[in-house]
């Protein structure tokens, strides 16, 4: 009698685990994008871009590699490399926030010389997924270097 009440519970959860998988929607491993923003430095603003790649591992976790122009005025350019960690937090279907933690090499060149530093960016946001490969994105991200640097961006993202 044990024996049998054993292998049913064993039954019953082996269906029940690979239910939930089969619940589990694809997650598209590769996507690029880019983003339009504003930055703020030595309070001034101007407008930037960036462009970007990742890998998606989880439904909420990926890692992303960006190049961003993120300032150009006033004979002073502000450009960055980033690699950073991004969690996905889904709140309703469709839409999630997004955190994005990692490093950055931030390089500024002007009239006085080029400054270049790896310094520690992170970001906070919220994506919509527009369809199951598009999703399009709002976000504020911080490079904490001598003098913070904030972006605010809208951009888009294209899963494979």
């Amino acid at each position: 009698m044990t024996k049998k009440w054993f292998v049913s519970i064993l039954g019953a959860a082996a269906l029940l685990v690979s239910a939930g998988a089969f619940a589990q929607p694809a997650v598209p491993s590769f996507y690029v994008g880019g983003e339009v923003g504003q930055s703020d430095v030595a309070n001034e603003d101007d407008i930037g871009f960036k462009i970007l790649g990742g890998y998606q591992f989880h439904r909420n976790i990926a890692a992303e590699l960006g190049y961003g122009m993120l300032f150009d005025k006033s004979d002073v350019e502000v450009t960055a490399i980033e690699l950073v960690g991004v969690g996905m937090f889904p709140i309703a279907n469709q839409f999630s926030l997004i955190g994005k933690l990692g490093l950055a090499n931030v390089e500024a060149d002007g009239p006085g010389g080029s400054e270049d530093k790896t310094e520690i960016t992170w970001g906070i946001g919220v994506q919509f997924d527009v369809s199951r490969n598009l999703g399009v994105r709002a976000l504020w991200q911080r490079y904490e270097t001598d003098e913070a640097l904030d972006w605010i961006a809208i951009g888009a993202v294209w899963r494979f």
